[in-house]
């Protein structure tokens, strides 16, 4: 049964990666931490592990058809990797339910501006 939705996570995780751009953080990490009950900082270190090969496809597939910038994603990337670096390190310092509290707020923000934009 575990297997299964550990799938069903990937799947929809996938879905919502080349549809929307969006996957790891907005529906790994939050399926992980109610449907298997994982620790928030666990979530978050699998989430980047299997977003490597997801944004792989999803970005070889979107090139197929012109919808990358590439300059564009280059330059970003840099801030990007020094981002992911500080962050990454930064969680050895906040609780797993700090992250969880700050995640969800961060998704209703995200949320309500883009509903009222």
């Amino acid at each position: 049964m575990q297997t299964a939705v550990i799938i069903a996570i990937g799947l929809l995780a996938g879905l919502m990666g080349g549809l929307l751009g969006v996957g790891g953080g907005l529906v790994i990490v939050p399926l992980i931490v109610m449907a298997l009950g994982l620790d928030m900082k666990i979530a978050i270190g699998t989430s980047l592990a299997t977003i490597i090969p997801t944004a792989v496809m999803a970005s070889w597939r979107h090139h197929q058809m012109g919808n990358v910038n590439w300059r564009l994603a280059g330059t970003m990337a840099l801030g990007s990797v020094l981002g992911a670096l500080a962050g990454a390190s930064l969680t050895a310092h906040v609780s797993s339910v700090a992250l969880k509290r700050g995640f969800a707020v961060f998704l209703i923000l995200t949320a309500a501006k883009m509903l009222w934009k």
